[in-house]
């Protein structure tokens, strides 16, 4: 059994017969990614009864949530203006767009991407392996990458991590594509599984299915 670091966790949860990250994240309502992060010496595929997992400070702060927006980042507070004095706006900067990049199968790669930044794929990892390892958005991978397949990976081709995560509002809806899941939805927007299933109530897990309109919560 590992060690928990009680610090990190806002309580733990024992694994019970039958349990999987997936369905402890939907019952506990915290992201499946954070989850895992909580707890990188499990394998995913093998939990034991009895062990014990970390659930993020997160969870408690989920369980019930509002629906999520998008993150605002505020200005440092100032001084408010005089009286009668216009104000005028200051739009924000444009977001920062990672370098495109082109991953190959041989390992050779350009100087789009700085080296410290790029990930070579081990046998078997897949886009989302990726996302949960770096912490990073679908839209992110997709835009400094533009050449290359995430969603067929090959074992020993490179792709580039940028270091910052794009912002971007969540559509209103997707259109799930084939080997999408409900699990994989919530690690690609960074939502809870419960949050999702909240978002589409006329759907059942086993729903998440290639073809299906899928909510996105705002």
């Amino acid at each position: 059994m590992s060690q928990i670091n009680q610090g990190t966790c806002a309580y733990t949860y024992t694994v019970k017969r039958g349990d999987s990250f997936y369905l402890i994240a939907r019952r506990l309502g915290v992201p499946l990614r954070d989850l895992m992060n909580a707890n990188p010496t499990f394998e995913p595929t093998r939990l034991m009864v009895g062990d014990v997992l970390c659930v993020p400070h997160c969870a408690a702060e989920e369980t019930p949530a509002p629906e999520a927006t998008p993150p605002v980042q505020n200005p440092p507070e100032a001084t408010p203006p005089a009286e009668n004095t216009p104000v005028t706006p200051i739009a924000p900067p444009p977001p920062e767009t990672p370098p495109a990049f082109e991953g190959n199968t041989n390992g050779n790669t350009n100087t789009a991407c700085p080296e410290n930044r790029r990930a070579v794929i081990a046998e078997g990892q897949t886009v989302a392996d990726l996302q949960i390892a770096y912490d990073k958005s679908y839209r992110t991978l997709e835009a400094a990458n533009p050449n290359v397949d995430l969603q067929n990976l090959q074992a020993g081709q490179t792709v580039c991590i940028p270091d910052i995560n794009l912002p971007c509002a969540l559509p209103a809806s997707i259109v799930m594509r084939d080997g999408e899941t409900l699990s994989s939805i919530a690690v690609t927007y960074n939502l809870p599984v419960a949050q999702l299933l909240r978002a589409n109530p006329c759907l059942a897990p086993d729903d998440f299915t290639a073809g299906t309109t899928v909510k996105l919560p705002q």
